[in-house]
């Protein structure tokens, strides 16, 4: 794997692959923001069984610390990923591709948890 990433775009498209290996019927979609998009989606919006997973992609920049490129969240963005936690989708900011992962794992288990105390009770 490549020393690290350059730029979000870089990030982002190995974090879809790195999905598509992990979980190759995900579906994975970039909105493209514009003036008639809601402000703040995040950058990736991912949908496995059912469990919607939001992803807010921030590379750290030369210097930077991770905390400060997750700080780089803007208001809307930061609102938008509340809204999808809230909703019982996950997401966060997420600064590597291992996050990312991390990230579709804990939603999924969160997902199984769920189901299974929904089916139990």
């Amino acid at each position: 794997m490549p020393a690290g990433p350059v730029s979000e775009e870089n990030l982002q498209d190995r974090v879809v692959k790195a999905i598509k290996k992990m979980r190759p019927e995900a579906w994975v979609w970039h909105p493209v923001g514009g003036p008639y998009q809601t402000p703040g989606i995040p950058d990736l919006l991912v949908c496995i069984d059912g469990v919607l997973i939001g992803i807010e992609l921030k590379h750290p920049k030369p210097g930077e610390t991770v905390e400060h490129a997750r700080e780089r969240a803007t208001p809307q963005q930061r609102n938008q990923i509340k809204k999808i936690n809230a909703s019982g989708g996950m997401a966060a900011v997420c600064v590597s591709v291992e996050e990312a992962l991390d990230l579709i794992r804990r939603a999924l288990i969160k997902n199984d948890q769920i189901r299974a105390s929904r089916s139990a009770g």
